[in-house]
C-alpha cells in the first residue's frame, strides 16, 4: 500500500495502525497531529545520514547544515576494497583525493560542530577500484568466483591476505583518525552463486570434514564431496549455506575485535539488508548472529522501501531478532535505488514510525543537495526541533 497518494486523513489512520502492528499487544499512546512534520524530537536518539567521501559543496558546509538541522552523525564512505579517498598506506587512493585528505576534512569540521563521523568501509566490494586494481586481484586469485568460473569483484573472506588486508584498512582508519565510529558496509557475498574459489573449496572441506585445507585433491573432487555442485543443490547445500555465513559472522567478529583491542570505546556498526532471514541465504549476512553475540555496537538496517506496512513488518521483525542486544537504528531511503520519495512528508513518517518501534535512532540514504535544501528544513519544523545529544557511550576527540 503507498499511503503517500492517500489524503491526509487516510493517511493518519495508516500511520496509527502502523504503530499498532508495531507494539501488537503492547499499550500504545499516540497522537499524530494533522501534520505529522511537528512532532517533538527524541533525546539521545542518533541521527545521521549516509553520505559520499566528499561534502557538498564540502565538509565544513555539510557538517554545518547537519548540525542547523539538530542532526548528530555523519556516515561517509571513505574506503571500499579496491580504494580509499584518504591517504592510505594499504589501499589504492583515489585520484580524486589526490589532493585532498577526505577523512581529515569531516572529522575536522565534525569536531567543530559535534558531529560524529562513522567512517564507513564497503568492506568486501571493490567498488569504484581501478579497471588495473580489480585485474591484479584477479590474477593473485582473490576475488569471489561463480559456479560458472566467472570472477566478481568482490574479495573473497576466506582468503587470508584479504582478511589481513581489511583489518589493517580499519586498523589505519581508527589509529590515525578521531573517527566516532566505523561502520561495515558490503559485508556480505554479493547473491548466491558464489563463492566457489580455490580458497572456499578448500576451507569448506576442511571446516565440514576435518581434512587438512593443504590435502591434495583429484578433479575439483575432496573427501566426500564433489564440488560445486553437491554444494550448489546437493546434500551439502544447507551445510554451505551456513558456512558462508559463518565466513561473514567471523570477518565481522575480526575486526570489530581488532579495532576495539586499541579502541576500546569506538562503536563500531554494520548496514544490514532490512529482510534478515533471507539475507542469511542469499547473502551469507546473520545480523542476529552479530547481536546475540555482540559483535558491534548497533545495526541499521537499510529499510529502503516508500511501503509504510512493509518498513512497518521490517522493523517489528528486526526488534524481535535483536531482542534487545544491541541497539537498531533504522535506515531510510529517500534517494536510495530500491525507492524515491515524493518529499520529505515521506521521511517524518517512516522516522515516527521508527520511534514508535523503539528504535535507538535514523540514518538517510543519502546526503545530497535536495536533501540539504529541501528535507533538512522540514524535518527542523519537527521531528529535529530539538538538540538530540550525542550518545553517552561515544565521545568526539580532537582531530
Amino acid at each position: 500500500m503507498n499511503i503517500f497518494s492517500l489524503s491526509p486523513q487516510l493517511r493518519h489512520c495508516s500511520l496509527v495502525a502502523a504503530l499498532s502492528l508495531l507494539t501488537c499487544t503492547l499499550p500504545l499512546s499516540v497522537t499524530l497531529a494533522a501534520s505529522p512534520g511537528l512532532r517533538p524530537a527524541y533525546t539521545y536518539e542518533l541521527r545521521a545520514v549516509w553520505a559520499h567521501y566528499y561534502g557538498i559543496p564540502n565538509w565544513e558546509q555539510t557538517i554545518q547544515s547537519l548540525h542547523q538541522a539538530n542532526f548528530n552523525a555523519v556516515f561517509p564512505y571513505m574506503c571500499s576494497a579496491g580504494v580509499a579517498y584518504y591517504p592510505s598506506h594499504i589501499l589504492p587512493v583515489s585520484e580524486k583525493a589526490a589532493s585532498h585528505d577526505y577523512l581529515a576534512e569531516a572529522t575536522t569540521a565534525g569536531y567543530k560542530y559535534g558531529i560524529q563521523v562513522h567512517a564507513r568501509m564497503l568492506v568486501l566490494e571493490a567498488l569504484f577500484a581501478s579497471e588495473q586494481t580489480k585485474a591484479r586481484l584477479a590474477a593473485q586469485g582473490r576475488l569471489m568466483r561463480t559456479s560458472g568460473g566467472d570472477t566478481l569483484p568482490w574479495l573473497c573472506p576466506t582468503n587470508p591476505y584479504n582478511r589481513e588486508q581489511l583489518i589493517g584498512v580499519a586498523l589505519e582508519i581508527v589509529r590515525n583518525y578521531p573517527v566516532a565510529g566505523l561502520q561495515l558496509d558490503y559485508i556480505r557475498y554479493p547473491h548466491r552463486d558464489c563463492c566457489y574459489c580455490e580458497h572456499c573449496r578448500r576451507k569448506f572441506i576442511h571446516d565440514t570434514f576435518g581434512a587438512s585445507p593443504h590435502s591434495p585433491l583429484r578433479n575439483g573432487e575432496g573427501p566426500g564431496v564433489r564440488w560445486p555442485q553437491e554444494v550448489i543443490s546437493g546434500p551439502y547445500k544447507d551445510a554451505f549455506i551456513q558456512w558462508r555465513q559463518q565466513q561473514i559472522t567471523s570477518l565481522v567478529a575480526e575486526i570489530a575485535t581488532a579495532v576495539k583491542s586499541i579502541r576500546p570505546h569506538i562503536a563500531v556498526s554494520a548496514a544490514a539488508f532490512p529482510d534478515w532471514p533471507s539475507a542469511k541465504e542469499r547473502f551469507g549476512q546473520d545480523a542476529t548472529a552479530w547481536a546475540q553475540q555482540g559483535l558491534v555496537d548497533f545495526i541499521c538496517p537499510m529499510n529502503y522501501t516508500a511501503d509504510i506496512m512493509r518498513f512497518t513488518g521490517w522493523l517489528r521483525q528486526q526488534q524481535e531478532l535483536v531482542a534487545g542486544q544491541v541497539p537498531l537504528v533504522a535506515g531510510l531511503g529517500p534517494f536510495s535505488d530500491a525507492c524515491q520519495f515524493d518529499g520529505p512528508q515521506q521521511l517524518v513518517d517512516q522516522i515516527l514510525i521508527a520511534r514508535g518501534a523503539g528504535a535507538s535512532g535514523f540514518v538517510v540514504f543519502n546526503y545530497n543537495q535536495q536533501f540539504a535544501d529541501d528535507y533538512l528544513p522540514y524535518l527542523t519544523l519537527g521531528v529535529t526541533s530539538t538538540p538530540a545529544p550525542l550518545w553517552p557511550s561515544a565521545s568526539l576527540s580532537r582531530p
